[in-house]
């Protein structure tokens, strides 16, 4: 009898659990992928991501940067150039999108696990469809040549409506 309610109560979490993924899985986005910098981020040092087309061709997408940063990071912001390529190597798209690390407060943006916080940019529309295989480069655009206290870069694409 024992067993019988401890097997019930430890499903309880794991259903919870279960249906939040399934909620954060609908929320548009088609391509999510973090690269790891070791907290540092070289300025000539492109984080490359590939994307092979899975999706309908009439759906064009957003691009959203994320970034996880310690407190050794000293800008307000992450700006990073997103380069877009095709298969051939041709650049189909570029931009820049700004990361928020720091409030106008001085207080650091985002969630924490412990000693990095994740922060991202807003989602900005692409000309690129869900049909195209591509290449995403990222580069940092700031001062530094080694900008310190980035430690992961991701982009996400999302559907757009």
């Amino acid at each position: 009898m024992r067993d019988v309610k401890t097997k019930t109560i430890l499903q309880k979490p794991i259903n919870i659990l279960a249906l939040l993924l399934l909620l954060c899985a609908c929320d548009g986005t088609r391509f999510h992928s973090f690269s790891s910098l070791d907290g540092v981020w070289e300025r000539d040092s492109a984080v490359t991501y590939s994307y092979a087309n899975r999706y309908s061709p009439s759906e064009f997408c957003g691009l959203q940067i994320e970034a996880r940063t310690d407190a050794s990071y000293c800008y307000k912001n992450l700006v990073v150039c997103a380069d877009f390529f095709n298969l051939n190597d041709s650049l189909l798209a570029s931009d820049t999108l700004i990361v928020p690390v720091y409030g106008d407060d001085g207080r650091r943006i985002g969630a924490t696990a412990g000693m990095l916080y994740q922060q991202k940019s807003n989602v900005v529309p692409q000309s690129i469809s869900f049909r195209d295989s591509v290449t995403i480069r990222l580069y940092h655009l700031m001062p530094d040549t080694a900008l310190k206290g980035v430690y992961d870069v991701g982009v996400r694409l999302v559907k757009l409506d």
